[in-house]
């Protein structure tokens, strides 16, 4: 048994040391484990913060990149605005020069003031072409204005709607930004993946129809790469870029471009037609001033050829004659020269040859070819700037493009300098902000890129052109039925000649002025001799009157200095009347001997005969249908005039009756202005009524002549003294309106003639010992230059005064 014991002691002996030898590599395993997995830890934890921090620097690198193109995509949209409103700026200048320019040659300078109209077959050729030149300056003119402020519009539109910067929000900044602790979310696989022994998976996106992740490409990132793939470029509704995709605020300008281009275009050529409508008017205007006037030949030719020349440059500088499908003759290089046609007829019209059926028809012919020539040119105009689609031409720098769906102008294609906004970007350029919106996989490539409207092209402005050019037409066949007609009929026997020299052509007879100021001829006349006022044989007569005007004002500067003695006026005396009880009269008004009382509130008054310087008695009336204060009253034969302070007039014929006197508003004078702070109006020797007001804050009498419907301004009187008083002058007039008595608040009354042959303006009464402590009314005159004058003192009954 012991042995046995010893055999098994020593079998089991090498077994205990397997085991422990198994437990110290196990243990080592576990230790080599935990050291890898530590380092496995931390190296995907560095990783991790890492790319937390690209993630953050990339998202903003992204926007920063977008905005500074979309910034450049708004300087797009101003550089194309800008060059449309540029041009329609300075065709807006041109226009307002040559309106200037236009009317001048219409009114200002017109043919037939300074001498004898031209000849009624250059007359049609001259007024066809400037009113058709008008016409053209004032549509392009228009054009250019809606062209301008229509580019300004859609340009102001995009910047404010469309084209934007791409500014994250809040959310998108914070769903960009990663902390330390988002490592402890990951996955397991990614926390403690082992680098090249365990690589990340592929890129891949998540397919939303299936919910299952779809390769799309080689490259291996981890999960959260992934993630932020997901969360940060996820869908947003947009194409997915590619080679033919064109950023977005191109397509939707040149879709904007609708509204204005056609405007643009024919706003260009209306300049062209213009000028060359108005280049053959001023060449045929020229001639004939030349000839009518200055009644030379050599300088009609010369003027002639300048201004044909400078037609025909203009023509073939804008017009590029298309290869194929005109339907007229080059008329562009014939039409500058027919002045030449023109200056030819008028040379043989006003030469000294004699009249000869030869030379008629001679002049007749020529101006028959200008005509036709003018006919077949407003044609071919029609024809130039009738709008066709063509193909879509290259892109080249420094040239204009427009798309295949402009129908443009094929003749000035190179003239209308008008640029599109392409259709494509160049190669090797992207577009950051598509970039942005594409979606991803498949979903994206579905997506339609946004492309300009699909409408019809504006063409209101080409009908609106084509009205003007068809009006042009109209306007030679007209001319030349007219022509033909009055070939038939007699030159100019349908209008009559108001005294003009009768003639057909100007040859005929020896020019001479059709008339003058004096209604004689002078050879000179084309000079401007029989329109100067000294030429005539009144130049003595007129001096003489001359000097006579002017000798009674040399007197007067001449005597300037020397003092002038005004006689002493008589001092006024009481003249002891006694008013009726509870009568306070403020207003006179005479007539003959007979002085009228009134009190201006109230409307009674009194009737006193003046004897020397007592009255014969005082008759009380009052007035009937007067409403309001008075402010004045002129007497005469026909009656009593009065004036209201709210302007009326009224009227009261004959004498009082029985204690009143009936007044009436007048029918015939109009109102007089408000604010007066004294008035009086009268009728003078006409039956006309005249007014003297004074305004408040004058100085001065204002004297008013009335007609139908107002008061005319009739001359001004001045008031002595008027600045040192302290109260208002009180104004009456004489009979028949002949002088005007200015009574001052120092007493004293100023005699001003209105009429002439009145006299000298003087001061015919003085006011009283203690005068100035009174308040003094109105004065009259009655009698033989005697003055009756009313006046106050500290609210006592008013006393009258009168001269002696």
């Amino acid at each position: 048994q012991r042995a046995l014991k010893r055999s098994r002691t020593k079998e089991h002996r090498p077994t205990n040391a397997s085991t422990a030898m198994t437990s110290i590599l196990a243990a080592e395993a576990v230790g080599a484990a935990t050291a890898a997995a530590h380092g496995a830890f931390n190296y995907n934890r560095a990783n991790f913060m890492f790319d937390a921090g690209m993630r953050w620097a990339r998202f903003n690198t992204g926007y920063g990149q977008a905005m500074g193109q979309v910034s450049q995509y708004r300087e797009d949209i101003r550089d194309l605005t800008e060059f449309t409103v540029t041009k329609a700026d300075t065709y807006h200048t041109v226009g307002t020069i040559c309106f200037v320019l236009n009317f001048q040659t219409i009114m200002a300078g017109r043919l037939g003031v300074h001498g004898p109209a031209p000849p009624g077959w250059i007359m049609g050729m001259y007024w066809t072409n400037i009113c058709s030149a008008l016409m053209f300056l004032v549509t392009f003119t228009w054009m250019a204005m809606h062209s301008g402020a229509r580019a300004n519009a859609g340009a102001a539109y995009m910047l404010t709607r469309n084209v934007r910067l791409p500014i994250p929000t809040p959310k998108m900044l914070d769903e960009a930004r990663m902390t330390g602790n988002e490592f402890e979310k990951q996955r397991v696989l990614d926390v403690f993946r082992i680098p090249f022994i365990a690589p990340a998976p592929k890129d891949s996106i998540e397919d939303p129809e299936s919910g299952q992740r779809v390769q799309t490409g080689e490259r291996r990132m981890p999960r959260w790469y992934h993630d932020e793939v997901s969360e940060l470029r996820k869908d947003e509704g947009g194409a997915a870029p590619s080679p033919t995709s064109n950023p977005e605020h191109f397509e939707l300008y040149r879709g904007l471009q609708e509204e204005w281009w056609c405007y643009d275009v024919y706003a260009r050529i209306g300049i062209l037609f213009f000028f060359s409508h108005w280049l053959a008017a001023i060449s045929l205007y020229s001639m004939c001033h030349v000839f009518c006037e200055l009644r030379c030949l050599w300088p009609a030719w010369t003027v002639v050829a300048m201004f044909s020349t400078a037609q025909y440059n203009i023509l073939q500088l804008d017009i590029v004659a298309p290869k194929e499908g005109s339907r007229m003759p080059p008329m562009e290089k014939v039409v500058p020269f027919v002045p030449f046609l023109a200056v030819a007829g008028m040379s043989i019209d006003y030469s000294v040859l004699d009249p000869h059926p030869f030379w008629v028809g001679c002049i007749y012919t020529l101006g028959w070819l200008g005509y036709i020539i003018y006919f077949l040119w407003a044609l071919r105009m029609f024809d130039l700037a009738s709008p066709k689609f063509e193909e879509e031409r290259p892109e080249v720098p420094g040239q204009a493009w427009t798309p295949t769906e402009w129908p443009l102008p094929p003749a000035f294609r190179n003239a209308v300098y008008l640029i599109s906004a392409p259709k494509r970007l160049e190669p090797g350029q992207t577009c950051l902000l598509q970039e942005m919106k594409a979606a991803k996989g498949e979903q994206g490539n579905k997506v339609p890129q946004k492309r300009a409207r699909e409408v019809q092209p504006a063409m209101l402005p080409w009908k609106l052109f084509r009205g003007a050019l068809i009006t042009t037409c109209s306007m030679w066949v007209l001319i030349m039925f007219g022509r033909g007609f009055e070939q038939l009929n007699g030159e100019r026997f349908l209008l009559k000649q108001e005294g003009r020299v009768e003639r057909w052509p100007s040859h005929m007879q020896p020019w001479m002025a059709p008339w003058t100021r004096k209604g004689s001829r002078q050879e000179t006349c084309h000079a401007g001799g029989c329109d100067r006022r000294l030429s005539s044989d009144e130049v003595s007569s007129t001096a003489q009157r001359l000097i006579a005007t002017l000798a009674p004002l040399v007197q007067a500067f001449d005597a300037q200095n020397e003092r002038h003695v005004e006689p002493i006026a008589p001092k006024l005396k009481s003249a002891q009347v006694s008013w009726p009880a509870s009568f306070s009269p403020s207003l006179l008004a005479s007539r003959g001997d007979e002085v009228l009382a009134l009190d201006r509130a109230t409307g009674r008054g009194g009737l006193l005969h003046l004897v020397g310087t007592a009255p014969a008695g005082v008759a009380e009336f009052v007035l009937q249908g007067v409403e309001g204060e008075l402010l004045g009253a002129a007497w005469d034969n026909a009656g009593l005039v009065l004036t209201l302070a709210n302007g009326a007039i009224a009227e009261c014929a004959g004498l009082p009756a029985d204690g009143s006197w009936s007044c009436i508003r007048s029918a015939v004078a109009p109102a007089l202005p408000t604010g007066l702070v004294a008035a009086v109006v009268g009728r003078d020797a006409t039956g006309k009524l005249r007014a003297a007001v004074v305004y408040d804050g004058d100085d001065s009498v204002t004297l008013l002549d009335a007609h139908s419907e107002a008061w005319l301004p009739a001359g001004e009187v001045h008031v002595p003294g008027a600045k040192s008083l302290t109260h208002g002058p009180q104004l009456s007039l004489t009979g028949l309106a002949k002088e005007l008595l200015i009574a001052t608040a120092d007493g004293a009354v100023h005699r001003r003639p209105l009429v002439l042959g009145g006299g000298d303006p003087k001061k015919v009464a003085l006011a009283g010992p203690a005068g100035s402590a009174k308040k003094w009314h109105t004065a009259c005159s009655f009698g033989a230059d005697r003055v009756a004058h009313l006046a106050s003192h500290h609210g006592a009954t008013p006393e009258l005064f009168v001269s002696a």
